[in-house]
Order: structure tokens, then sequence, then C-alpha cells
């Protein structure tokens, strides 16, 4: 299993493509980043929390779903 800074690279690296491609406005679909770094939910959800907590990345809430972005 890969060590836990270099998911946190590739989380990064994809967040920061869909930055590229909408402007910053929609963020990353929390799925797809699911599929990249393959962790089981709890874990996923343990990591992205350290994550904001660090303000490495930052969550968007619209109406129907989570999505991740890079914080302001």
């Amino acid at each position: 299993m890969e060590n836990m800074e270099e998911i946190e690279a590739k989380i990064i690296e994809k967040i920061r493509e869909d930055h590229k491609k909408n402007g910053g406005w929609n963020g990353s679909d929390i799925n797809e980043l699911d599929q990249i770094i393959n962790l089981p939910i709890l874990e996923r959800n343990k990591l992205f929390d350290k994550m904001v907590a660090e303000k490495k990345i930052a969550y968007l809430k619209p109406l129907n779903t989570t999505r991740i972005t890079l914080p302001k």
C-alpha cells in the first residue's frame, strides 16, 4: 500500500487538474477521488478531514453532493 504522503499528492494533483479545467468553481467529485486513492470509506474520510484541518483541501457542499477543492 502506498504511504499517505503519496496518496495526498495524488489527491492534490487531481484537484489542481480539475481546478485548471473549471477555474476552481466546481471542485472535484469525491467519487472520482475515491477511484484514484482506493481506500475504505472510513479511512478516506479521515484522510480528507486531516487534509482539511491542515488546509491542504476544502469541502464544497452544493445541494446534492460533496466536492473537494483547493482552499481559498
